[in-house]
């Protein structure tokens, strides 16, 4: 019951954060878009994934700690991905559109 639920949660979540990436005007709100979506769609379904195989005869605890060390490592990859993505977007001069303040020119 609980996996099922965390499915929904995570395929409602890529669902938004798909249409965020094609609706979003620049490239930093897209990344944004697109970080959403491999961790709140992804790991939450990977979640529901190894509360499934734990409590599946015959899988068990060995299938449950790969999916968790996979999720584990989504969970810190991803967004420090992003964050080298929107910096290296920022020092070749990308501009967010309708910037009006700029606290990172130096």
């Amino acid at each position: 019951m609980i996996h099922e639920t965390l499915l929904t949660i995570a395929a409602l979540s890529a669902l938004i954060g798909a249409i965020g990436f094609f609706r979003l005007p620049d490239f930093y709100t897209r990344v944004h878009a697109a970080t959403m979506v491999t961790v709140g769609g992804a790991c939450l379904a990977l979640i529901a994934l190894a509360l499934h195989t734990h409590t599946t005869p015959g899988l068990g605890a060995p299938y449950t700690i790969k999916i968790l060390m996979i999720t584990a490592f989504i969970l810190i990859t991803s967004p420090t991905s992003s964050h080298a993505l929107a910096d290296a977007a920022h020092k070749t001069g990308i501009r967010p559109r309708k910037l009006t303040k700029n606290d990172l020119d130096t």
